[in-house]
């Protein structure tokens, strides 16, 4: 809840508590004025007076607590207002690594906001959880470092949008670097602020000990084969379509028909002839 919510809670019950005090005072002056000078003898009257009195007191004072109670409870729900308000925009960015559609060797960075609110100044901070394995953090900082959305941050991302680019090779960073690459782990801090400027933090983990003894069939997701398959057919129609390559087909016209069919007749006499002399 902000302070001026509950400065103003306090004023309102400080100010509510006088005014509900005030009756309770004149009562008990009354009182005490009239008894200060000799003692009174509790007749019908006094008695009534007194009972009034005390009556008038415990309601005063049982008022005084169901209007702090009363009042207790409405901040209660203006800060469950307040929390569900700020949660309503509230961000919330991953980072993380995944292999490209391509084949599992290429590795893509994937920034996500998954949060119902859009991110603003996104930062990213990397640090390495290796020892011993500073070269290899080095040169994988290096190859990080060259995306602008890494090196430089991410001015705005909206709720569940989403950027990815390609970013490692693994098979060549294993051969430069050996079973150290399987070792590397890093650590990324992820800085961010929502649309009024409220800061928010997450951390997320490159863990490449998990890609040992992980391996894969095939040359890649078979829904990208189909579609490069789909891309070739569709270049070759064009080709055809706008006349920048030819199709080569064989012509058949009368003149063949007609020598096909004289061809047939000299076959069939032939076999009529050679029937009849066997017969």
């Amino acid at each position: 809840m902000s302070e001026v919510s509950e400065s103003r809670g306090r004023w309102i019950l400080g100010s509510l508590t006088v005014i509900l005090m005030v009756p309770v005072v004149f009562i008990v002056g009354i009182v005490v004025g009239v008894n200060i000078e000799r003692e009174v003898s509790l007749s019908q009257d006094n008695l009534s007076s007194w009972v009034s009195a005390f009556a008038t007191v415990t309601i005063a004072v049982l008022t005084i607590v169901l209007a702090k109670e009363t009042w207790a409870l409405r901040l209660i729900q203006l800060a469950q207002i307040e929390q569900i308000r700020k949660d309503s925009i509230k961000p919330s960015v991953n980072l993380y690594l995944k292999a490209n559609p391509v084949g599992m060797n290429f590795l893509d960075i994937h920034v996500k906001n998954s949060g119902p609110g859009a991110a603003q100044n996104i930062r990213f901070t990397f640090r390495n959880a290796s020892a011993g394995l500073e070269p290899v953090f080095a040169n994988f900082l290096e190859q990080l470092n060259e995306l602008a959305i890494l090196e430089k941050g991410i001015s705005s991302l909206g709720p569940g949008e989403h950027r990815s680019s390609f970013v490692l090779s693994f098979h060549e960073f294993y051969q430069k670097h050996g079973e150290k690459a399987l070792e590397l782990n890093t650590e990324v801090d992820i800085e961010f602020e929502d649309i009024e400027g409220a800061k928010y933090r997450s951390r997320a983990f490159f863990n490449f000990t998990e890609y040992k003894g992980v391996s894969g069939l095939g040359d890649g997701d078979p829904l990208h084969e189909i579609a490069s398959h789909l891309k070739k057919i569709k270049e070759e129609i064009g080709h055809f379509s706008s006349g920048f390559k030819k199709i080569k087909a064989d012509v058949y016209t009368s003149e063949d028909r007609e020598r096909e069919r004289q061809l047939w007749e000299e076959r069939r006499r032939e076999h009529e002839k050679q029937k009849s002399e066997s017969g």
